[in-house]
């Protein structure tokens, strides 16, 4: 059995005081520790709504407010928040409400009423919004009655990882057994190890915990946990504790590495699977001819991407995440495109038709498991990408009956009177797509079952939720708190971030915070500066200068303040950058079958490409490379902007000096540590070129100061002369000899204050030797 995501789930009948508080509590046997959304193969599972027969069971509640009150009652989802139907008897002796109620099978929200207000659990942190308001969430499993219980949590303090030098890591935990006094039997307590190069058999069965590593205490009320001369990589414990008819586990992912981990330390690498590059042509599938060469799959596969993981390619880019597209298995035909005149297959990744399968195409589930291993040893991060919007008319969840109120099958999005903002959470993106529905329960529960099994099972280590707008506004909530109930255990993050396609910030906002997601993509910053900035030409109406740039960056970090947003030139819905930055391809950005934007001409859209790289590489935010951007591919619209990966060794010579650059670039931003996470400092930016700005300098401080980084950027096309640079006071830096991370040329100084020029469509970014 699997644990399930919400703790209220696994507890049974008896109350649990925190801080003097009473918890909720669950009337449910041990027996009933399946979680609600199970593997899809194993039936149907009940909607649970209000209006569905459906099976329901006594839940037991519990409440003591930090003042007095005259009246308290239960208010839930199951019947529409009655204010009335649940009274709660009390107070008793020690000040608590208590009330037992038929609650329907299901995950359900509610809320306490206390004297006519609303309160939610304060000893629950699972929440769910229903109609814009937040209330507590609940589970119901209705299992057996029985008073028998287990649970396993780590002890506060006791968790210990360390790294003393490589291949001598250490993990150690005392983790409690918690389980009622009417629990009978001797437990069982089993234990296993997923680590780097350590798996039992081709079906990457984690080995079992021996008896050094793991020791029960003879109370059985704890358990010790001790694992020594462990190599740099990534490591999941797993315990299973067993008691009669009850079961409990307890997951334990950790890193061993030279430095905690995050998010900002490194660009995230964004690739299409299908068109990075062809590690096994034996899972190609033969061309659809039907389909142009564009629309179709065309090789690229997970094989391919464990290749360039092992050759050192990321490595050379500074790279510790990548997130790929989809690897769900696609349908295997064609399907219309929006404007019903192509044909287009699922390269892409985002029309699944299976819940727990990795495309065939694409290498299957072994070839994942290989690339994830590979990628954990070289210190590397893999997100991955989350449909939870809709499903592809052929998957299996939609073509069975029993779940056909999952689903539905509105207008399309963008069709007369079907707006994409007014009809977000209904309309279809294409008619084959049909939209889940999270407001059923099951539906819900599914969903995020399928999630956890996807990360679970092969050891992932964050997500990028697709179309976030489009989904309920629980969704986010009950996804992100899952995952970090189940996952974020052992000190480490599971990054999850989401594409609002927007540039409304309190619309972004919504879905970010502690119960959701990490952070967003930075559409805002998008829509307003790389083009603007880095692509328009001098002579172009609307091009702006460094004082809009500068504006709208820090526009961003005052709107977005802590959250962790995801700032990027291009990405695979919208033309490439350097098409957009070139005079002579630029007025074909838009398109997309014929008439398509060409190569590059001359050396300056790689120069407006590699300025904007600067920028975006040394300013606050995750920086995205999307793939070939390192190198200047070209591209207009969807498809047009999905070119199968140029290998290095067939780049031609423009490219090669843009990924090498890009390469010293990030390895520069890899080294110094306030260029990944320090706060922006302005220093200045000038106001030449009619006020607009076409020099600037910034920098990024650290507490040491040769962690920290100037960066002076020129938005001319030609050499700035003689530019004098002080150093503010934050940095420390007084005297000494400053350094180039890209062209690696050194400039002594003193006074806090030193003269050099700057590059045309180029920059500096200094760092103290």
């Amino acid at each position: 059995m699997r644990t399930p995501k919400n703790p209220w789930a696994r507890r049974s009948r008896g109350r649990s005081t925190i801080g003097g508080v009473l918890l909720a509590a669950l009337l449910g046997a041990c027996g009933g520790c399946e979680p609600e959304g199970g593997d899809p193969d194993g039936g149907p599972i009940a909607d649970g709504g209000p209006d569905a027969s459906v099976e329901a069971c006594d839940f037991a509640f519990a409440f003591r407010p930090v003042s007095s009150a005259t009246s308290a009652h239960v208010i839930g989802e199951w019947n529409g928040f009655d204010r009335q139907a649940h009274p709660m008897a009390g107070p008793d002796s020690t000040g608590a409400w208590t009330a037992t109620l038929l609650v329907p099978k299901g995950s359900w929200a509610y809320a306490f009423l206390l004297n006519g207000a609303e309160q939610l659990d304060p000893t629950n942190p699972l929440t769910r919004e229903v109609g814009g308001r937040t209330y507590s969430l609940l589970e119901n499993q209705c299992a057996p009655v029985t008073n028998e219980t287990v649970d396993l949590k780590v002890k506060v303090g006791s968790l210990a990882i360390l790294r003393v030098a490589p291949g001598q890591g250490s993990f150690s935990a005392v983790v409690e057994i918690n389980r009622s006094a009417d629990a009978a039997g001797r437990l069982r307590l089993e234990g296993t190890l997923r680590a780097p190069n350590d798996h039992v058999d081709a079906d990457w069965r984690p080995r079992a915990l021996s008896e050094a590593e793991m020791a029960l205490g003879q109370d059985e009320a704890q358990a010790t946990l001790s694992l020594k001369g462990l190599a740099d990589g990534k490591y999941t414990v797993k315990l299973r504790a067993v008691l009669g008819n009850c079961e409990a586990d307890l997951v334990l992912p950790f890193w061993i590495e030279a430095e905690r981990f995050s998010y900002y330390d490194t660009p995230l690498y964004m690739l299409m699977t299908d068109r990075f590059r062809d590690g096994e042509p034996g899972n190609n599938p033969e061309r659809g001819y039907d389909v142009p060469l564009e629309a179709d799959f065309q090789g690229g596969d997970l094989q391919g991407v464990e290749q360039a993981i092992r050759e050192g390619y990321f490595d050379r880019l500074g790279i510790r995440a990548i997130w790929l597209t989809p690897w769900q298995t696609q349908p295997a035909g064609s399907f219309p495109d929006q404007s019903g005149q192509y044909q287009v297959k699922g390269y892409h990744g985002y029309w699944p038709i299976k819940a727990r399968e990795v495309d065939p195409r694409l290498g299957g589930a072994e070839a994942l498991h290989s690339l994830v291993e590979e990628a954990h040893r070289r210190g590397i991060r893999i997100i991955m990408d989350t449909v939870v919007n809709h499903v592809h008319e052929e998957h299996e969840y939609y073509v069975d009956p029993d779940k056909a109120a999952w689903f539905r099958t509105d207008c399309v999005c963008g069709s007369q009177n079907c707006g994409w903002d007014d009809k977000r959470l209904s309309c279809l993106f294409t008619d084959y797509m049909p939209d889940v529905n999270w407001n059923v329960k099951a539906a819900a529960a599914q969903f995020v079952a399928d999630v956890l099994w996807w990360i679970e099972e092969f050891d992932l280590d964050g997500l990028r939720v697709d179309a976030v707008k489009h989904v309920e506004d629980n969704a986010m909530t009950e996804l992100a708190s899952s995952v970090r109930e189940r996952f974020e255990t052992a000190g480490i993050d599971y990054f999850m971030f989401g594409e609002t396609f927007s540039d409304d910030y309190g619309l972004l906002n919504y879905y970010i915070g502690p119960d959701k997601l990490d952070g967003q993509f930075d559409f805002p910053r998008f829509m307003k500066v790389p083009e603007r900035v880095f692509a328009l030409l001098e002579s172009d109406a609307e091009k702006m200068g460094f004082q809009h740039a500068k504006y709208w960056t820090e526009e961003s970090i005052r709107q977005f303040g802590d959250a962790m947003m995801v700032t990027f030139v291009g990405n695979h819905d919208v033309a490439r950058f350097i098409t957009k930055a070139d005079p002579a391809q630029r007025d074909r950005q838009g398109s997309k079958w014929d008439n398509l934007p060409g190569a590059p001409v001359g050396q300056e859209p790689y120069g407006r490409l590699w300025l904007s790289m600067l920028h975006l590489m040394t300013t606050p935010g995750v920086p995205l490379v999307y793939y070939g951007d390192e190198y200047g591919e070209f591209g207009g619209s969807d498809p047009d902007n999905r070119h199968f990966m140029n290998q290095e060794a067939t780049l031609w010579p423009e490219q090669r000096n843009q990924l090498e650059r890009m390469q010293r670039l990030l390895k520069g931003r890899e080294t110094l540590r306030g260029l990944a996470r320090g706060p922006l400092l302005h220093m200045w930016c000038n106001d030449d070129w009619g006020g607009k700005g076409n020099l600037y300098a910034y920098a990024r401080p650290d507490p040491d100061p040769r962690e920290s980084a100037v960066i002076v950027l020129n938005l001319t096309g030609g050499s700035w002369g003689e530019v004098v640079v002080n150093f503010p006071e934050e940095l420390g830096w007084s005297s000494g000899t400053v350094f180039d991370v890209v062209s690696g040329q050194e400039w002594t100084f003193a006074n806090s204050t030193v003269t050099l020029d700057i590059p045309g469509q180029s920059g500096v970014v200094l760092g103290l030797r």
